[in-house]
C-alpha cells in the first residue's frame, strides 16, 4: 500500500536553522531509505519545500504502523507534525475509481469506494 508522508515544521525547530541544529537528525534523514529499509518499507520518492520547512515522501509499506515506527527511529517526530495518508497513484485511481464512476448508479460505486477506504465502507 502507498503512503504520502508530510512533514511540517517551522523555522525555529528546523534542524538547518541555527537554532534547530541538529546533525544527529540531518544524519538519520540522510539514511532515511536504509532506515525504511530496516521496517520493511520501501521509499518511492521524497520532495522537499525547505524555505517552507515542508517533506513529503511517498512510501510502500504493508501497515501504516511500520511508518509510525520509522518516524520514530529517524527521530522525525521530535522536529515535525507528521502526517501519514494512505494514496493511489493516479493510473490506479483512474482504473479504480474514476472508471467506475462513470454510468453507474450510486449503489454500483460501493466497490470502488472500498479501494480507498481500504476494504470498510460506512
Amino acid at each position: 500500500m502507498l503512503f504520502m508522508v508530510e512533514l511540517t515544521h517551522g523555522p525555529e525547530t528546523c534542524i538547518a536553522s541555527e537554532r534547530g541544529r541538529n546533525e544527529k537528525y540531518a544524519g538519520l534523514l540522510l539514511r532515511l531509505r536504509e532506515a525504511a529499509a530496516d521496517h520493511g518499507i520501501r521509499v518511492i520518492d521524497g520532495w522537499s519545500f525547505p524555505v517552507g520547512h515542508r517533506l513529503w515522501y511517498v512510501l510502500e509499506a504493508d501497515d501504516p504502523q511500520a511508518i509510525s515506527n520509522l518516524c520514530v527511529s529517524t527521530g522525525v517526530h521530535y522536529w515535525n507534525t507528521v502526517l501519514i495518508n494512505p494514496v493511489l497513484n493516479h493510473d490506479s485511481f483512474a482504473r479504480e475509481v474514476l472508471s467506475g464512476l462513470s454510468n453507474q448508479s450510486a449503489s454500483t460505486r460501493t466497490p470502488a469506494l472500498r479501494v480507498l477506504t481500504g476494504g470498510s465502507v460506512g
